[in-house]
């Protein structure tokens, strides 16, 4: 016995069954069980005959002639009253006992009396031949009866009665029957001993017209039914024809004739009753009288209850209940010109007329103000747990999004479930209880960098963002192979995979993005090219989770992460596109170009302007020009062996410190290389227009590059003439000096900027540089703390909510669109839901729903006075009305703008909830006014559009609609019901102390229950069941003081199951038995209202079909036939549940064996499997329920495995050449 803290069994526990509505109403309760006067007219003249045998009749001699049967025997009624009054239920009570006296082992050493009883089977048989014999000819030939029963008498009981005789003679033989006649009447006649009705005669109808005598002399004695061999004992003879199948036929087919006989000659009776004419005279007076008599009979046989009436109605002053009124749910639409309508409790709506003709009316319940608003869209998000999809893709947290929550596969399709419901936070298929899919889009979300220092044109580009957070980070924490990331261009998204993201420190996070000259520019942000709503116009970085089905989804290791700080480098190599100006105007970069010009000399200078670089804080920035012809100079007065740099500082020139600049005479490039200090040219703001060359206008973003001196062009000339004049002899050369001829110039800059996330004022928001968003499923939000009202800033949006001061994150969250609401204003919402489709399994938390609503992309809780739920967390169909604040904002970016939103979060137990039908605004409660209407208009459900406008119209409401039927009607409480529920009452005095207690008030206050099982001292808290095996906690104590658990099973007639196989209790309706028994029953009981623990039993086996019988199309058959053997109530709506029930394996055997389909059976195994547990291993010879919570179910069909043996293939046919080998 397991004995812990969760589990243990209790060895003497009580075995019972529970009890259900059918045994609620024992016969004795009714009062017709317990007549004053039980006859009827055919007892009466059955009665007349047998008294008018005790009348002795005289002559008008006065002599003794015989006695007055002759008046009260010869009409046709009397044979048929006789038979219609005999009680076929005593007649096989007493045989049964018989065969039961045989059958008992404990009688082994009674052989007298196991004599007497074999002679007394012998003798009812007998008895009742002779009696139907007797009957037969006693009956004229124009009633139907007689026919029938010569029919029968001749072709089925003759046979069988001469097999009888058989039997009796090799039982006669072998000293195994006694002569006995037994204590039983039948048909009016006392039984007599087999032996005397052989030798009184039977009728020719049983010995085919041929003499009696001769005819039972001619039959041969047949000992078989008492087995072969020698002469063992008695009891082992008698008992092997007491259950011999040969021996028990014959009186299942007599008992069978009987029960015919009865019941024809009760319609035969009734018959001659209402239409013979051919009664006598004197006996037509009495028939008359008889049926006059029934009046008299029937006001006798109200005695009881009229008894019972005044004792219920009279003295303890009770009364059958009264109709109850019923419920409707309306929708208002107002007119054009009205804005809201006041439908004040008890306002008067039109529900046409009942069945007398007369106008019924409905009245409101409750104060609503209706307004312009309706329900817009509705979307759904939802985060996958841990159960697994039976596909084997990794989805455990995985995030998936509907835009369009009510369809079919969340994006608009049309609803395929018969209903036309779906399920307000998911969508999910199953498949024999395995996850198939999650029909929902995956949910892209993920975070964004906005900023001028993104506007990256051209060259090898690598964007590096290093993420300084709150909190350390894990060890092993790499997400590189877990994001995409996207940078704005002018054809769209730019998509790369990170070079690296992961950890530089403790609590850093870095980002590296490595861009390559063939890679488009990154340009600013447009909605109308890249899609989505961020609100900035400035480049984007865009890094997104990716959906990969074969790889964990990395939302969860993210959630966690809050920002400090964004520090965003961009390193920029070989930008081409600049404005460049040399002291005689602007220069085209696209083809060779002389940067100072044709004659260089001293403070020659080449402008340089890019917008890309000098709007951004600068670490590093240098100028490389590619020489197509390198400068020449005049060595001997040359002065050109440097280059200054100067930068443009609000409009004016100031000198730049270099790190390291040169002209590159000799070389094929020169460089110029500024440190930091070069963000004094630098505005460090956004400008997205395109490079001008620099004018005198210009302030800053200019870099000037100065010769120090010249190349000694005029010295040269001045030589050349001299030595031409031979004044000098040193010639200066034959290659001039020139000044250098530019192939290419192109920048490399490395910059820098941080946006601070910590700061929640004024000024750090309005001071920022960059932008830092969120991309939610449906929207993005700009994210600072000032935007938060101070809270820290997540690097993901966050799936949560606030409740109690504690933030819990959400399993799913379901938002829903309102247009035309002008807060403040009330919003009364119907959520229709399809009853009892919640997941019975699911523990349903308390609170479980938290509603909330959009403020500025903030989710703000409602106060809690502010929401009126009487769905019961959407388990029923009812109104949920919200007192929207004056604050709630519909220019939102998080979701669509242009409408309010509100949103219902669960943090678990997503599909404890029912499924949707509709979600409508401007809600109202109607209930039926009785105004002298009939009594059965409230019991009927009223149709949907009955109730369709106001009894006094008004031109401010458009229009009234009752989506769906009524509900909660019910008619007054019917007699028989009444006397139930105070026989019951007078017994429990509507307390719960025992289990009777428990299971009667369940009963009678819920009639959707049909079977309740009460277990005392048990605690039962079913395990979460997380699928595939795994499940989460549970606790099944039946020895737990102070508990008391109830099992409740549904009335399955007329309802709709989530799985027919296990016919769960809805959770609305086990929440409802609970709060309704916790008046009842002691302060100091626990109390644990649940489901049974359904266990499926399978089979597998081997079989080989009959000939001609198609493989695939009769495995299905069968497996499908199992399941209904197995689980009767989920097809045809015979049988129920039975708790502790046992499957044998040789029944199961034995049905598929006798199946038209099979030829034979081998291998046949028999599994058990248990929630919770890894499905069954072991062979079993019968299957029990494990807990007395237990109820055995079938496997779904697919699970019961048939394999199909082959047929061997004919031998092939040789021919033989007739030659030697």
């Amino acid at each position: 016995m397991a004995n812990d803290c969760s589990h243990n069994d209790d060895p003497l526990k009580l075995v019972r069954e529970g009890t259900s509505q059918d045994e609620r109403a024992p016969a004795a309760l009714s009062p017709d069980a317990a007549p004053v006067d039980a006859r009827t007219v055919a007892h009466d003249i059955v009665f007349a005959h047998a008294y008018a045998g005790l009348l002795s009749r005289y002559s008008a001699a006065n002599a003794l002639v015989g006695d007055w049967r002759d008046y009260f025997g010869g009409d046709m009624a009397v044979p048929l009253a006789v038979a219609a009054i005999e009680d076929v239920d005593a007649y096989k009570i007493q045989v049964r006992e018989w065969f039961d006296f045989l059958n008992d082992m404990d009688n082994d050493g009674d052989a007298s009396g196991l004599r007497d009883r074999l002679g007394y089977l012998y003798a009812a048989i007998g008895t009742l031949a002779e009696a139907l014999d007797q009957l037969q000819q006693k009956l004229s030939d124009e009633t139907p009866l007689k026919g029938t029963l010569d029919n029968l008498l001749r072709t089925q009981l003759a046979p069988a009665f001469a097999r009888l005789v058989a039997y009796y003679k090799g039982g006669m033989a072998l000293g195994v029957i006694n002569v006995v006649a037994p204590p039983l009447r039948v048909l009016q006649y006392d039984a007599k001993a087999f032996a005397d009705v052989l030798s009184g005669g039977l009728s020719g109808a049983w010995s085919g017209n041929a003499a009696w005598p001769g005819y039972v002399s001619g039959i041969a004695a047949d000992d078989s039914v008492y087995g072969a061999g020698g002469p063992p004992d008695p009891f082992t003879r008698i008992n092997h024809c007491a259950t011999h199948n040969l021996f028990r036929s014959v009186f299942d087919l007599f008992l069978k004739v009987l029960m015919r006989t009865v019941s024809e000659a009760q319609a035969g009776l009734a018959d001659a009753l209402a239409n013979a004419s051919d009664h006598a005279p004197h006996y037509a007076l009495y028939l008359a009288f008889l049926q006059l008599l029934t009046h008299a009979r029937d006001s006798a046989n109200g005695l009881t209850r009229r008894h019972l009436d005044f004792y219920y109605s009279t003295i303890l002053g009770l009364q059958p209940r009264p109709a109850q009124p019923g419920h409707v749910h309306l929708l208002a639409e107002l007119g054009k010109q009205a804005t809201q309508f006041d439908f004040a409790p008890g306002t008067p709506f039109k529900a046409g007329k009942d069945a007398g003709g007369k106008p019924a009316f409905f009245a409101s319940v409750d104060d609503m103000v209706a307004n312009k608003a309706s329900v817009a869209p509705l979307k759904t998000v939802y985060r996958h747990g841990s159960e697994p999809l039976s596909s084997g893709e990794d989805d455990q947290g995985r995030l998936f999004a509907s835009p369009v929550a009510n369809s079919d596969d969340g994006l608009g399709a049309a609803l395929t479930s018969p209903d036309l419901s779906w399920q307000p936070f998911f969508n999910k298929d199953y498949v024999d209880g395995e996850l198939a899919a999650i029909d929902m889009p995956p949910a892209q979300v993920g975070f964004a960098i906005a900023s001028h220092h993104l506007l990256l044109a051209e060259g090898t580009r690598y964007v590096f963002a290093r993420l300084q957070l709150r909190d350390a980070l894990p060890a092993g924490f790499d997400l590189t192979d877990d994001v995409q990331c996207q940078l704005s261009t002018a054809k769209g998204w730019l998509q790369r995979d990170p070079s690296y993201f992961a950890p530089s420190g403790s609590n850093t996070l870095d980002l590296v993005i490595a861009l390559t000259g063939a890679d488009e520019a990154i340009v600013p942000y447009t909605a109308a090219t890249q899609g989505y709503n961020f609100d900035t116009e400035l480049p984007l970085l865009l890094v997104t989770l990716k959906q990969d089905p074969q790889r964990h989804y990395a939302y969860a290791a993210m959630q966690g992460l809050v920002l400090a700080s964004i520090e965003l480098f961009t390193w920029v190599d070989g930008i081409k596109t600049v404005a460049a100006t040399n002291d005689f105007g602007p220069l085209d970069l696209s083809k060779p170009f002389q940067p100072f010009g044709a004659s260089p000399v001293a403070n020659s200078g080449l402008v340089v302007g890019s917008k890309e670089a000098f709007q951004k804080h600068l670490e590093w920035l240098s100028i490389t020009l590619t020489w197509q012809t390198p400068p020449v100079v005049y060595a001997s007065s040359a002065t050109a062996t440097g280059v200054t740099v100067d930068l443009l500082t609000s409009g004016s020139w100031s000198n730049a410190a270099t790190s390291w600049s040169s002209l590159g005479i000799g070389s094929t490039t020169a460089y110029v290389t500024l440190d930091d200090s070069v963000n004094a040219a630098v505005s460090d703001a956004p400008d997205v227009t395109p490079d001008e060359p620099y004018t005198t206008p210009a302030r800053q973003g200019y870099l000037r590059v100065r010769l120090n001196g010249n190349v000694g062009q005029d010295q040269y000339q001045s030589d050349l003439i001299e030595y031409l004049r031979k004044t000098i002899t040193t010639s200066p050369g034959a290659r001039p000096p020139q000044g250098p001829v530019a192939a290419a110039l192109t920048l490399s800059y490395v910059s820098s900027t941080s946006l601070a996330l910590q700061s929640g004022t004024a000024t750090s928001f309005q001071t920022r540089v960059g932008r830092f968003f969120h991309l939610a499923p449906f929207g993005t939000a700009e994210r600072h703390p000032y935007l938060c009202n101070g809270a820290p800033i997540p690097l993901l949006p966050p799936f949560s909510f606030v409740r109690g001061g504690a933030v819990l994150s959400s399993e799913a969250e379901l938002y829903i669109g309102l247009a035309g609401l002008v807060p403040p204003q009330n919003l009364a919402l119907l959520f229709q839901v399809a009853d009892g489709t919640a997941n019975p399994l699911a523990n349903k938390p308390v609170p479980h729903i938290d509603w909330s609503y959009l403020v500025d992309d903030l989710w703000v809780p409602f106060p809690q006075n502010a929401v009126v739920d009487a769905t019961g967390g959407l388990l029923d169909s009812g109104i949920v009305t919200f007192a929207v604040p004056r604050d709630a904002s519909s220019d939102n970016h998080l979701l669509p703008a242009g409408q309010y939103w509100i949103r219902a979060a669960v943090h678990e137990a997503s599909d404890a909830v029912c499924r949707l039908k509709l979600v409508a605004a401007q809600a109202l409660e109607a209930v039926f006014a009785d105004q002298g209407n009939a009594p059965d208009f409230s019991a009927a459900p009223l149709p949907p559009g009955t109730v369709t406008q106001l009894a006094a119209p008004d031109a401010s409401v458009k229009g009234i609609t009752q989506p769906y039927p009524s509900f909660g009607g019910r008619g007054a409480e019917s007699g028989a019901d009444f006397y139930r529920r105070i026989s019951e009452r007078l017994r429990h005095k509507d307390r719960a102390i025992d289990l009777w207690d428990y299971e009667r008030l369940v009963l009678e206050a819920f009639p959707s229950i049909y079977k309740v099982k009460c277990l005392n001292h048990t605690q039962y808290e079913p395990a979460d069941n997380l699928g595939g095996g795994l499940c989460s906690g549970g606790i099944y104590r039946e020895l737990a003081p102070g508990h008391v658990t109830l099992i409740a099973l549904p009335n399955l007639r007329g309802q709709v199951q989530r799985d027919p196989l296990k016919p769960y209790t809805s959770l609305g309706l086990l929440g409802e038995i609970q709060t309704y028994l916790a008046q009842r029953c002691s302060g100091f009981v626990q109390l644990h209202v649940k489901n049974p623990q359904f266990e499926e039993v399978r089979v597998s086996f081997t079989l080989k079909l009959r000939d001609g019988y198609d493989e695939a199309y009769y495995t299905t058959q069968l497996q499908q036939a199992i399941t209904r053997f197995l689980s009767p109530w989920a097809f045809d709506g015979t049988g129920t549940p039975s708790f502790g029930g046992k499957i044998y394996k040789s029944a199961l055997i034995h049905f598929v064996e006798t199946q038209a389909c099979v030829d034979y059976v081998t291998d046949f195994r028999l599994f058990q499997d248990l929630p919770c547990q890894a499905p069954g291993s072991v062979d079993l010879d019968e299957a029990t329920g494990s807990r007395a919570v237990s109820i055995l179910v079938s496997a779904p069909a697919s699970k019961h495995q048939i394999t199909v043996i082959k047929p061997a293939p004919d031998p092939a046919l040789a021919e033989s050449c007739g030659c030697d080998a």
